[in-house]
C-alpha cells in the first residue's frame, strides 16, 4: 500500500477563526474548496496527488455548503470570488494563484505549484489534532471498563486504524495494530481480523482481548495523544 502523506497535514476549515488561525501560523497554506459533484472528485484527486510530495504545505479544507462561512471568510481576506471546487495558494496571508472548477487539472495546478514553491520543501508539516491517538486510548479504556461491548469495541479499533493505516508511521501502525492478529499488514480487513480473533479464541489460541487491552493500557503513557511504549 502507497503511503499517503496528506491527512496527516489537513486541516479542517469550518469558521472564519479557523482560517485566520492557519492562515497565520504557516508562511505557506494551500486552501480547497470543495462542493458536491464529479468535478469536485476530480479536482480533488489532483490536488492530493501534486501536494503529496509537498509535505511542507498545510492544506486548509472546505465542503460546501456547511463550511461556507469559513469559505466566506476566505473570499474576503483573498478577494477572491467564490468557486466550487477552488484551489488556491496562500503566502504570508495573501494569495499567490488561484484555480477553478476545471481549471483544477495536472497540467495546471502542476507548473502553479513548481513556481510558486521554493525548493527543496521545507519541514515537514503534521496536525496534531488529526494525527493524535486520544481516540484509541479512549477506546481501550470504555472497553476495560466494560462499557464498550467487546463486538463495538472491534469494530471501532479496526475501522479506525483501516482508515489511518496508509499514513500512520511504522512504529505507532505496529503498535496499534498488534493488539489484532491478522496477516493483511496495512491492508486491513476489519471483517477478516475479527473472525480470525474469533477463530483464535475458539481455539484457546490467544489469550481474551480484554486482558490483552489492559495491557495496552497499562503501557499507555499519561498523556493519552502519546503511544504505548510496548509492541
Amino acid at each position: 500500500m502507497t503511503r499517503a502523506t496528506l491527512p496527516q497535514r489537513l486541516f479542517p476549515l469550518h469558521d472564519p477563526a479557523a482560517v485566520d488561525r492557519l492562515l497565520d501560523r504557516f508562511e505557506r497554506v494551500a486552501l480547497f474548496k470543495a462542493g458536491s459533484g464529479d468535478k469536485t472528485v476530480q479536482a480533488w484527486l489532483v490536488a492530493q496527488r501534486l501536494l503529496e510530495a509537498r509535505p511542507d504545505v498545510p492544506v486548509g479544507l472546505m465542503v460546501l455548503p456547511q463550511d461556507r462561512p469559513a469559505s466566506e471568510h476566505v473570499s474576503a481576506r483573498t478577494g477572491i470570488t467564490h468557486r466550487s471546487p477552488q484551489f488556491v495558494l496562500v503566502e504570508r496571508g495573501e494569495p499567490r494563484f488561484h484555480l477553478d472548477e476545471f481549471a483544477i487539472t495536472p497540467d495546471r495546478l502542476g507548473p502553479e505549484l513548481a513556481s510558486h514553491l521554493p525548493s527543496p520543501p521545507g519541514p515537514r508539516v503534521v496536525n496534531d489534532a488529526v494525527i493524535s491517538l486520544a481516540p484509541y486510548r479512549a477506546l481501550l479504556e470504555a472497553f476495560v471498563s466494560g462499557g464498550l461491548p467487546q463486538p463495538r469495541f472491534e469494530w471501532a479499533w479496526l475501522e479506525r486504524l483501516q482508515r489511518e493505516a496508509p499514513w500512520r508511521d511504522e512504529e505507532t501502525f505496529a503498535r496499534l495494530d498488534a493488539l489484532f492478529e491478522h496477516p493483511d499488514g496495512r491492508d486491513l480487513q476489519p471483517a477478516r481480523a475479527i473472525a480470525i480473533e474469533f477463530q483464535a479464541q475458539l481455539a484457546g489460541r490467544r489469550e481474551p482481548l480484554e486482558a490483552r487491552a489492559r495491557r495496552l493500557l497499562a503501557d499507555w503513557p499519561a498523556d493519552p495523544a502519546t503511544p504505548p511504549a510496548g509492541g
